[in-house]
């Protein structure tokens, strides 16, 4: 028979694992543009993994971040570097990886952060 602290902790467990799910939240560094009609985020690493962003279901107009940054795209100059708050999530279509955006920050015009665009060109 299990002892009472066993069975305090057990009982614990099965109501953290009921609750709802954790969501993992990152954050995803790169440059961001508009590829037929979607956003996607091309991370700053060695592979330069792209992203389609999404915004959140559920959310209120307010809060729609990459429909904003979607519209303030037309009007910067690229590349258009951002960091993007979200949680991965698997896409159908081209590269199967995408972003449910939580926020945006740092979006900054004229600034990349790959590797290649800091190498002298020739």
């Amino acid at each position: 028979m299990a002892s009472k602290p066993a069975l305090v902790a057990l009982c614990a467990l099965a109501v953290a694992a009921a609750a709802a799910p954790a969501a993992a939240q990152d954050l995803y560094i790169g440059t961001v543009d508009v590829q037929k009609d979607q956003v996607i985020l091309t991370r700053c690493d060695l592979a330069q993994n792209r992203y389609v962003l999404r915004d959140r279901e559920g959310e209120g107009e307010a809060d729609k971040p990459v429909a904003k940054l979607r519209e303030r795209l037309k009007t910067l100059k690229a590349p258009v570097y951002a960091e993007v708050i979200g949680e991965y999530v698997e896409v159908q279509g081209e590269d199967g990886n995408g972003l449910d955006v939580i926020g945006l920050e740092n979006v900054t015009p004229a600034k990349s952060c790959h590797l290649l665009d800091a190498l002298p060109a020739g």
